[in-house]
């Protein structure tokens, strides 16, 4: 059975949760928790704080919440950073494999 694992992005706001953005994280789970445990912020609800990166992981076309962080807009920004530069890294590592 496979998996496919992302990051979604979320606004809360007083008509609730707005899912504003996604990165795909693949199939391979250890790289998909590598990458999450690198973001900034706070897996406890902040007061205040209404920006979400929640982790998961589709199986069967099911959506799996693994975690949430909670993040105020720089962490945010940080965060994108980090999930593009491991998303580039691994892309040019598998690439690098199949070109020998």
């Amino acid at each position: 059975m496979e998996s496919h694992f992302t990051i979604n992005l979320s606004l809360e706001g007083p008509g609730g949760k707005i899912t504003y953005g996604q990165f795909s994280l693949g199939k391979d789970k250890k790289e998909a928790i590598e990458i999450f445990s690198l973001l900034k912020g706070s897996a406890e609800n902040v007061p205040g704080c209404s920006l979400k990166m929640e982790f998961m992981e589709e199986m069967m076309g099911l959506p799996i919440p693994i975690g949430t962080i909670n993040c105020c807009l720089d962490e945010l920004k940080e965060n994108i950073a980090i999930i593009s530069r491991e998303i580039f890294r691994i892309a040019h590592l598998e690439n690098a494999n199949t070109d020998g």
